[in-house]
């Protein structure tokens, strides 16, 4: 199931020829991608346009990508550029101030997030992360917050070859490794 490789893995997977690793990169990004020109105040075939061009741009560097873990942040960087760049065509090619008002707002909105997009930020961050956490942790945290299987406490223990008392006090070491990665890669208080 796709959902359960990392970035890593699957830009592994589409640079050896599985194409599958493709589809399941834009299944995973599409919503984030194209969140990104909707809320800069595009319209949605302009939207439409920003998330071709981000796309292409990541097929075109995708091998030669060297830190895929940073995927993610590649995306919501790629996505704001382009999102800027067709405002900034657009105001060239308006003679109204309504465009400029539309800038000035996205000048403002660079800085700033919608919630949606903000949990699907968060949220590829946290997968970021997670890639960076590695080993123990990382197979630990899987299970007990993204394994779709939701496996109880008993099955985690059994599949982590960790005692089921282990677990809990385990979980919050891996936690607070994690929250001292997203805090090195900027996100803050987490």
């Amino acid at each position: 199931m796709p959902a359960e490789y990392s970035d890593h893995e699957l830009v592994s997977a589409f640079t050896s020829g599985q194409s599958w690793a493709w589809d399941a990169l834009i299944d995973r990004y599409k919503r984030l991608v194209y969140s990104i020109p909707l809320r800069a105040g595009l319209t949605e075939q302009d939207s439409a346009d920003v998330f071709q061009t981000v796309f292409t741009r990541l097929f075109e560097h995708l091998r030669s990508m060297r830190d895929p873990q940073g995927l993610a942040a590649w995306l919501i960087t790629t996505a704001k550029r382009e999102s800027w760049g067709t405002l900034r065509k657009r105001g060239r090619e308006s003679t109204d101030g309504e465009i400029e008002k539309t800038l000035a707002s996205a000048k403002k909105w660079l800085g700033n997030t919608h919630p949606d997009e903000d949990r699907w930020i968060d949220q590829a961050l946290v997968r970021d992360a997670m890639e960076h956490l590695g080993g123990r942790c990382k197979e630990l945290l899987w299970l007990l917050y993204y394994d779709p299987h939701q496996p109880s406490y008993k099955e985690v223990s059994s599949r982590v070859k960790m005692p089921l008392g282990s677990i809990g006090p385990t979980r919050a070491r891996c936690l607070q490794k994690l929250r001292r990665i997203l805090e090195s890669m900027g996100m803050g208080e987490t």
